[in-house]
């Protein structure tokens, strides 16, 4: 049995609440034995690398055009765009390593704008100045300017921001015209965004033959996203093999606590435990201790997973894109039905005069998008598996969403027919 240390606390037990509560009343789809033809069975839903570098997985390292598209505001943290336009400012902050003295937010301006909200909205004009108490105002905002740049140039404090008092999830207070490009230190975007691939064979008996992953992420200073915990579950067996926080190496704007269930807290005290896994390449490493080059990786949408690890592995089975194959595959299908139902039965076609569009037929099946609901974990896990994962307002849970994911697939492998592309 493998080691597992969550350091999570109350989230370490996952035989309660909506995973728990599900159990008895759906069909489980409970660990089973290992057999080749299973695996063999998985490997054919594995998608090329180029499927899945279409889909949004990083296969190879980042060329230099990819790394420069990485580029991001200093004011707002937003990945710069051709498109935009760009203040030139040659004093846009780096954002440092956490240990670092310098500020974890960027010094949009050498004004020394007033934190007091209520002074700054009776005091401000349209042409900005100074209110009764001496502060600088910000200008009010000009309706027709295009405003591409928008941020709060103050910091969080007891979820608050200091620059407009506004709560931490209101709208950015300042907005600008241009945005102002941060100032990247030599070989700074090229050491963040440097990727791995799964390294040599692992011995007999250790490499997993199918793992299911899931992560969840924060929001960095820098505005990048970050792995905060990482959850590894064997597929056959349904044992968690892994379920770690993982403590950024870079300063945090916030844990994403509303959806990643993770707050600065956690993360603290698992840190002085020493529960933690400490950056990104150490829980790279916690993974690579039963996952090898031949391992299957199963993930819902796991690009985001593997882009925080910043992972390459290419043996991937992604249940979403299996959904979504099956789901186009069907439409082809029921439209290639039709056209032949209609040759045999000497209808018109629909492209001469496009009769048969207008006359319009209430009783036409809606595309698979509308007719069979999202493609969500959370959407799939309710109309597949009779089971409520990511309740409203509780976070996820990166075990119970692997668990779901890992089961969703048992579902997809006994119900569909393999497509083949």
């Amino acid at each position: 049995m493998a080691e597992r240390e969550s350091g999570i606390g109350a989230g370490a037990s996952h035989t309660s609440g909506p995973l728990a509560r599900s159990m008895h009343s759906e069909p489980e789809h409970g660990p089973f034995a290992f057999s080749q033809d299973y695996e063999q069975r998985l490997r054919q839903l594995i998608r090329s690398p180029e499927q899945l570098a279409k889909a949004g997985y990083v296969v190879r390292q980042l060329s230099p055009t990819e790394l420069e598209r990485k580029k991001r505001c200093a004011s707002c943290s937003k990945v710069l765009k051709a498109r935009d336009k760009i203040q030139d400012t040659t004093q846009a902050p780096s954002f440092a390593r956490r240990d670092s003295s310098q500020s974890q937010h960027p010094r949009t301006s050498s004004r020394n704008f007033t934190t007091d909200a209520s002074a700054r909205r009776s005091d401000t004009r349209k042409d900005g100045g100074q209110n009764a108490a001496g502060q600088d105002v910000l200008p009010e905002p000009d309706k027709a300017m295009n405003a591409r740049c928008t941020f709060h140039p103050g910091k969080v404090a007891y979820r608050k921001w200091t620059c407009c008092d506004g709560h931490i999830m209101a709208k950015p207070c300042t907005k600008r015209e241009n945005h102002s490009p941060r100032a990247y230190g030599r070989g700074e975007l090229e050491e963040n965004w440097k990727f791995f691939a799964t390294p040599a064979p692992l011995p007999p008996g250790r490499r997993k033959s199918a793992v299911v992953i899931d992560c969840e992420m924060g929001n960095a200073a820098s505005g990048e996203s970050e792995l905060i915990r990482v959850s590894v579950v064997d597929f056959f067996t349904r044992e968690v093999l892994l379920d770690k926080l993982v403590s950024p190496r870079v300063q945090m704007a916030h844990y994403n606590t509303r959806y990643s269930g993770i707050t600065r807290q956690m993360m603290e005290n698992a840190r002085r435990r020493r529960t933690c896994l400490d950056g990104r390449e150490a829980a790279r490493e916690a993974i690579w201790r039963f996952v090898g080059p031949e391992t299957i990786v199963v993930g819902h949408g796991a690009q985001s997973d593997l882009t925080s690890l910043r992972w390459i592995h290419t043996l991937v089975i992604d249940t979403l894109m299996v959904e979504m194959n099956r789901r186009r595959a069907e439409r082809e299908m029921a439209e290639a039905e039709k056209a032949m139902q209609a040759e045999d039965n000497g209808e018109p076609d629909s492209d001469d005069g496009g009769a048969a569009l207008e006359a319009g037929d209430d009783n036409e099946p809606k595309p698979a998008s509308q007719a069979e609901g999202g493609l969500s974990l959370k959407a799939l896990a309710l109309d597949r598996l009779n089971r409520v994962i990511q309740v409203r307002g509780q976070g996820h849970d990166s075990v119970e969403d692997a668990i779901a994911t890992r089961d969703l697939l048992c579902w997809q492998v006994s119900h569909y027919t393999l497509l083949a592309d």
